[in-house]
Order: C-alpha cells, then structure tokens, then sequence
C-alpha cells in the first residue's frame, strides 16, 4: 500500500498543485536573508512605495539626508532588476523612507503606511435605489 492511494491523476494532479500553492505562500511569507537576491515587487512592497518609484531610485537615485545624490544599488539577471535587502535598508535608511527597527537586531520598517485597501460599495437593488427618504 503506497503512502498516498490516488485513484486517478487528476487526483494526484489536483494534490500537486494545491501543494505547489501551499509552498509558493510559504516562501513568499518568509522574510528574505540580507543577502538574498529580491524582485522589484518585494522592494516595493517592503518600502510601501510603488515599484515605479523603486525603479526610479535605481535611474535617477535620490537624494539623502546630507543633500549627497544616491541610488538604489542593483543587479539585473535575465532583464529583470534584483537587489540585495541589507543594499535596499542602507539606501532606505539613508534617504529616509526606512526608519531603525526599535528592536535589538531586527530590520528597518518602513515609514510610509500601507496602503489601504478600497472598500468596494455594496450593490443595491434598483427599487432601493429609486426609494427617497
């Protein structure tokens, strides 16, 4: 008796890729090691700027605290950015988007808020629509 008994491949199909799901969620909730490669998406996502501002600092840098220009240092694989999250904190605490963690060894937060969610409004029926207080 085998340790999972399928009765078809669309079984075996369906458990791989609820699997494949399952670790895909995995690693994308795993903070990255500091010197771990990370996509544009993830910078963005970890400053809370929007990836065409994460872009830009690695184009047309910005300036820091000392009014010295800087830019986001990165590599690029495959046509596709990367950048090294211990590069990205430096830059981020420099320009000030990043402030220091208040815990012993922990990472940079970001200063800007997250994005908020829209809440989306609620369809109405027609005749409610129409009715006047």
């Amino acid at each position: 008796m085998a340790l999972l008994d399928l009765p078809t491949r669309q079984d075996y199909d369906a458990l791989q890729a609820k699997l494949d799901a399952v670790l895909a969620f995995l690693q994308a909730q795993r903070p990255p090691a500091a010197d771990e490669l990370v996509s544009v998406e993830r910078v963005a996502a970890y400053t809370h700027f929007d990836r065409r501002t994460v872009e830009q600092w690695v184009e047309q840098g910005r300036f820091d605290g000392r009014g010295k220009k800087v830019y986001l240092p990165a590599y690029q694989f495959s046509g596709r950015l990367r950048f090294k999250l211990a590069e990205v904190e430096a830059f981020g605490l420099g320009i000030g988007v990043l402030k220091p963690s208040l815990q012993p060894g922990g990472r940079p937060e970001p200063v800007k808020a997250a994005p908020k969610k829209s809440a989306k409004s609620a369809a109405v029926a027609s005749e409610q629509a129409l009715r006047v207080a």
